[in-house]
């Protein structure tokens, strides 16, 4: 079948007009990870929060995350389990609609291999950047007086490298997911003679999800403007606990988590307008073996 990038690369939009309920599901879902994973960091930390508070130093933030350790060897799995769940939640719901669960998030065979075969692309990105970027730097010191130019038509080349192997690789995941199997030279053998039209769906892809950011990122100034989240921003950045009362804790606490909700929402939005055209791709691609 003929891949037609604007119908393909709007394949997310379309699950967040036809199921508003699955994103809010994964919003609460991401957001409760999200707070799970701020306590993680915050709880065996209270003893440097209380030193401020009982003190009146304003210690710098960064003195405060330095003194996180351990906890971040935690947090990383989680972030990273939490986000190939979501992941592998839009090709379900594009893929295979009747495997629900709960709002489509599992956590099994499945999501372990979407891991591995992403540590695969990271690894063949990061040996590709490396050899072809070693290349570069040989050919320039050889140059002479061509120096620069060679290492700016290198970089467009390091550009075009990657832009390539992205969309020659942009099935190896989706794939992966729905033959319950490493298919990194399988999804390669598939992206020939569509690159142009996979290009395009990208592009446009990647022009939807900055145009939601923006959008987001305007409504959430306008919401900051209404509740006073502005001024609650400078208070934050200059916290003062030695005046900390229960109503500022109260309202601070409602617009931190006003303020995450908004952050979850945009991530889930951009996560389903970004990961479900390759799901719509593949299902188009493979329509006529099926």
């Amino acid at each position: 079948m003929t891949l037609s990038p604007s119908d393909t690369a709007f394949e997310g939009f379309r699950i967040i007009r036809e199921r508003p309920g699955l994103i809010l599901a994964w919003t609460g879902f991401y957001l409760l990870c999200l707070l799970g994973m701020i306590l993680i960091l915050l709880v065996p930390n209270l003893g440097n929060l209380a030193t401020v508070e009982a003190t009146g130093v304003q210690r710098d933030y960064g003195e405060l995350l330095a003194r996180f350790g351990p906890p971040i060897l935690v947090i990383v799995p989680l972030a990273m389990a939490m986000l190939i769940m979501l992941v592998t939640a839009v090709y379900r719901t594009v893929l295979t609609p009747e495997d629900k669960g709960f709002a489509h998030l599992k956590i099994g065979a499945d999501e372990l291999r979407m891991f591995l075969v992403s540590l695969m692309v990271i690894v063949i990105f990061g040996l590709a950047s490396g050899v072809y970027g070693a290349a570069v730097v040989v050919l320039a010191s050889r140059a002479g007086g061509l120096h620069g130019l060679v290492t700016f038509v290198g970089s467009i080349g390091g550009v075009v490298l990657l832009g390539w192997l992205a969309v020659r690789l942009a099935l190896a995941g989706v794939m992966t997911f729905a033959e319950h199997h490493f298919r990194l030279g399988a999804a390669w053998r598939l992206t020939l003679g569509q690159f142009w039209r996979l290009l395009l769906t990208l592009v446009l892809t990647i022009l939807y999800a900055i145009l939601v950011v923006i959008m987001a990122l305007t409504l959430s100034l306008v919401l900051a403007k209404v509740t006073g989240g502005f001024s609650l921003m400078g208070e934050l950045a200059s916290p003062d606990l030695t005046n900390l009362t229960p109503a500022l804790a109260l309202r601070g606490l409602g617009e931190l988590l006003l303020q995450l909700a908004l952050q979850a929402l945009l991530i889930v939005l951009v996560f389903v307008i970004f990961y479900a055209p390759p799901a719509a791709a593949y299902r188009r691609l493979k329509a006529p073996s099926v």
